[in-house]
């Protein structure tokens, strides 16, 4: 075997690892931190889905969680389809569980966050409000 043999095996083993380290591994870490997330998820937490719906989960099942999204009015939604879950005060984000390498906790905490969602959801209403006033005129 030739020195250019040798280098297109190193080029082979260089791009093969820079492929793993930049897609495969990143997208493994993101898999584990929302397992621990939905492992995470219980009765009366404030959550985000997916499609951008926020609730309180009324109860959890295996692959079901029932969130209230309205005073009486309650949905089923897919447990994987839950993205956030919001705790007073506070954001619990989805990073890798302890004792996987990385320098993050499991849980990582954000204060003030709620108080942004609240007030995006009272101006929502405000529209909604509108919107029915203006339609009974």
């Amino acid at each position: 075997m030739g020195s250019s043999s040798w280098m297109l095996i190193i080029y082979v083993v260089a791009f093969i690892a820079i492929f793993y380290f930049m897609a495969i591994r990143p997208q493994q870490r993101q898999r584990r931190a929302h397992a621990a997330l939905l492992s995470s998820l219980k009765k009366g937490d404030t959550i985000v889905t997916s499609a951008g719906i926020y609730g309180k989960v009324k109860r959890v099942e295996e692959s079901l969680v029932v969130v209230e999204v309205a005073k009486g009015v309650s949905m089923k939604i897919a447990r994987r389809a839950v993205v956030e879950i919001i705790r007073e005060g506070a954001e619990v984000k989805a990073v890798a569980p302890e004792g996987t390498k990385g320098k993050k906790a499991p849980a990582e905490i954000e204060d003030s966050v709620s108080e942004d969602y609240e007030s995006e959801a009272s101006e929502v209403v405000d529209e909604s409000e509108e919107d029915s006033e203006n339609s009974g005129s």
